[in-house]
């Protein structure tokens, strides 16, 4: 029988110690904050049908684990929490009134390239607002969101804004199937400049062509919206135009405390998002910390027509950015409490009256005092308690 392999999957990896305390801390602070705003906790199952997925446009077949479930149905490890959330609303709070607040931290599970440094497994904490339109909801969840990142800690860290409404309004001027649109929006999501623009060269010349070529390089403060304001004169782009101003302004009057930026190029999954579409990132993380948008089309799959707003802070990310950046001190026991066979019961007792302060502790199961003193100078418990006749407590071998 040959060995096991002990390496773990590609995309997944192992975490210790400080870093589980850390994410489970962040979570724990944005749960907190998010059930004293109504928000309400939900979990779904790891384990979905594919056809929750596979039905619908998404998510790419590619992009999700699948195993046969023992009915001998195609299952998928959820890539996603709204969609299954979506599912639960229809069925399981059908009848609740509107709107409905919902949050959940769980793990997501997605295929991504080799190579990319990202993993396959990620553990989410989200909200979800539906049964809710309008800029009121939109600056509610941004600044939701935004507190959520400061609730664990993580700051200081840029919000980037833009609105898929615009990105859609440019490719109905243009005229492109569908293919070509996913190819257009992948090289603008990209900032692939010279890509863009070559494919476009391809195209016959257009103001929307030409809007498009601009898109990806508009990106910064309030200049770039007076900017943005000429590259169409389109309903619908000024319609979308004027809610990413207006709701810009109204996030800077309420003050987060933290970098807003306009992004034009931010249009990844324009088929998912309607409007709103947002990110968060911190300092030397090369990934978002924070995602969202709106989606008032999703919920007609599941026979609910309302709108709908959310957003997730991928606990990994921010993990590691608050163990870079404020670590915290090890984890483990503080005190090591050792006793003789016949002081058991004497023993067990202190045990349990430091468990009930409030101690980092645990027992030695030594044979002798000299090897509990040598336990804790291993793992660096700086207290050895010893309880015989009396307690004595020693640091680190040395008699207090």
């Amino acid at each position: 029988m040959s060995p096991p392999d002990k390496r773990t999957p590609e995309g997944t990896q192992d975490r210790l110690f400080e870093s589980c305390t850390v994410r489970q801390k962040a979570g724990d602070a944005v749960f907190t904050l998010l059930s004293r705003r109504g928000f309400r906790p939900v979990t779904t199952p790891a384990m979905e049908f594919y056809d929750l997925f596979g039905a619908n446009r998404y998510f790419p077949q590619e992009s999700m684990y699948k195993l046969i479930g023992a009915q001998g149905r195609i299952l998928v490890l959820r890539p996603d929490s709204t969609i299954p959330i979506a599912r639960l609303i229809s069925t399981k709070l059908r009848q609740e009134p509107y709107p409905i607040r919902l949050c959940y931290n769980q793990t997501a599970y997605r295929v991504n390239p080799s190579m990319r440094g990202r993993l396959d497994e990620m553990l989410q904490c989200g909200a979800e607002l539906v049964g809710a339109g309008g800029s009121d909801a939109d600056l509610e969840m941004l600044l939701t969101a935004c507190d959520c990142l400061h609730a664990c800690g993580a700051q200081p860290f840029t919000l980037e804004l833009g609105h898929i409404g615009i990105f859609q309004a440019l490719m109905e001027q243009l005229g492109a199937d569908l293919p070509l649109q996913e190819e257009i929006r992948q090289l603008v999501e990209s900032k692939n400049y010279t890509a863009l623009g070559d494919l476009l060269d391809q195209l016959p010349d257009s103001p929307a062509a030409q809007a498009l070529r601009r898109l990806p390089r508009l990106f910064g403060g309030e200049t770039v919206l007076e900017q943005a304001a000429a590259l169409s004169p389109s309903p619908a782009f000024q319609q979308a135009l004027q809610e990413l101003e207006q709701l810009y302004r109204q996030l800077m009057q309420n003050g987060p405390d933290a970098q807003v930026l306009v992004d034009f190029g931010l249009v990844n999954q324009a088929e998912y998002y309607t409007g709103i579409v947002f990110r968060g990132y911190l300092p030397g993380v090369g990934r978002p910390v924070l995602s969202g948008g709106r989606y008032d089309h999703l919920m007609d799959d599941f026979g609910i027509h309302q709108p709908a707003i959310g957003f997730a802070l991928h606990l990994d990310a921010i993990a590691d950015y608050l163990q870079k950046t404020a670590p915290l001190p090890p984890a483990g026991s503080q005190i090591l409490v050792w006793w003789p066979k016949q002081q058991a019961t004497r023993g067990i007792a202190y045990l349990r009256q430091l468990w009930q302060q409030g101690e980092l502790c645990e027992s030695s199961l030594a044979e002798s005092k000299e090897e509990a003193a040598a336990y804790a100078k291993a793992r660096q418990i700086p207290w050895l308690h010893i309880v015989d006749q009396t307690v004595t407590k020693h640091w680190m071998g040395e008699e207090r």
